[in-house]
């Protein structure tokens, strides 16, 4: 199934002497505070429900999913603020060893001390799951008895320098993530982790619709635990990329951005990376109804094996057109290779092709209805990690 990484808030909000009457489309005010409150359900057929190979035992069921969630927005000083709050859980009518409930929440705000200077921070949270063979189950989902929990929470800020209008400004950004899983035996103890994190990036206005971008970014991770303390897989990782954005026209947009990688190892027995990153993409609106999309991107992940790290390179298409005002379809396809990196005999190697479509229409202002479909294909060296899964669904949601 789609896995949702849209967040919103859990906080507690300020005491108001009674609810009123929306005070515009799908909100709710009480005192300062608006809220936003929406309702999704889904239900979906799925073939391969744990991710299994051809030799393995197949599990298919049908999944109901509810998705109650509120957010709530106010100003401070003329500062939009938001907080929200979702909760989701999943019901399998043949496999209730998958069911699930995750907890969704964030919180964010921007602040505009001037025209040149300006302030926005987030914080996020999440008390979610991996499926049976996704992430560090690939090829064994049948043998864990329920998904794969963690909690993830991460802040970041970002202050900004330089008017929108300026030839040049700058972003200053700083940011800490904390991933802990909740099944800490055997292998699985030793994937807990911390990222600090720390950037900057330059904009400059080479031409009317042009900016010279340059990224520089450092990331320090830490493992709370290693199999073997003199193999340890904390790391510093450092990227630097430089490239253009440019509207060719009215109706495209486009971004290269071209750089080097670095990935060093704390422990002498990891193989370091270095070389080629990338970030390109482009947006094509040749009507105004209708949008085109290609992205691709080369970087490195965080090992889910016993390799030292995922170099990967992602590659997608979409096509989104509303062929009436209410009536919307999309289509993506998407290519992704992983390439395992370590000491390691047998190393692996990932294929991954997914085409997913889908269809929206908007039956009323606060009632959306949506059919999709997606296709998912893993071919790898390793054949217990192959995989194809097909996922079919409905979906309703409601807003106010």
């Amino acid at each position: 199934m789609f896995k949702r990484t849209s967040c919103v808030v859990a906080l507690s909000l300020f005491g108001a002497s009674g609810v009123t009457n929306a005070q515009e489309e799908g909100r709710i005010q009480m005192g300062n505070v608006d809220f936003v409150p929406d309702l999704t359900t889904e239900l979906l057929h799925i073939d391969n429900v744990t991710y299994a190979n051809d030799s393995q035992e197949n599990i298919s069921s049908w999944v109901g999913i509810i998705s109650p969630q509120i957010n709530a927005v106010t100003e401070f000083r003329g500062n939009e603020v938001e907080f929200g709050y979702r909760i989701e859980r999943g019901e399998y009518f043949s496999s209730e060893a998958d069911n699930y409930t995750d907890h969704f929440g964030h919180l964010a705000g921007k602040y505009e001390i001037n025209d040149r200077n300006r302030l926005r921070a987030s914080a996020r949270y999440e008390d979610g799951h991996d499926e049976r063979g996704r992430r560090y189950s690939n090829g064994f989902g049948n043998e864990l008895t329920s998904p794969d929990t963690y909690k993830n929470s991460e802040v970041d800020a970002t202050y900004s320098y330089g008017a929108m209008s300026a030839f040049g400004r700058i972003d200053i950004t700083a940011g800490y993530e904390d991933m802990n899983y909740d099944m800490d035996d055997g292998v699985y103890l030793f994937r807990d982790r911390e990222y600090f994190k720390y950037g900057a990036q330059l904009f400059y206005r080479v031409a009317p619709s042009t900016n010279l971008v340059l990224d520089a970014n450092h990331q320090e991770i830490e493992y709370d635990e290693a199999a073997r303390p003199e193999a340890t897989l904390d790391s510093k990782e450092n990227k630097v990329l430089a490239g253009l954005t440019w509207d060719t026209n009215e109706y495209t947009r486009s971004f290269v951005k071209v750089g080097y990688k670095q990935k060093k190892f704390e422990a002498v027995d990891r193989e370091d990376f270095s070389g080629v990153a990338w970030e390109v993409g482009m947006t094509w609106e040749p009507m105004t109804y209708s949008q085109f999309k290609v992205n691709t991107k080369a970087d490195t992940r965080e090992t889910n094996s016993e390799a030292d790290y995922i170099r990967s390179r992602d590659y997608s298409l979409s096509w989104e057109h509303f062929w009436i005002d209410r009536f919307s379809t999309t289509a993506q396809v998407a290519y992704m290779t992983d390439d395992y990196i370590g000491d390691v005999e047998d190393l692996r190697e990932d294929d991954t092709t997914r085409l997913t479509l889908s269809a929206d229409y908007e039956f009323r202002r606060w009632l959306n209805f949506g059919l999709f479909y997606q296709m998912n294909e893993r071919d790898s060296n390793r054949d217990i990690i192959d995989y194809d899964r097909d996922v079919v669904g409905i979906t309703a949601k409601v807003t106010l």
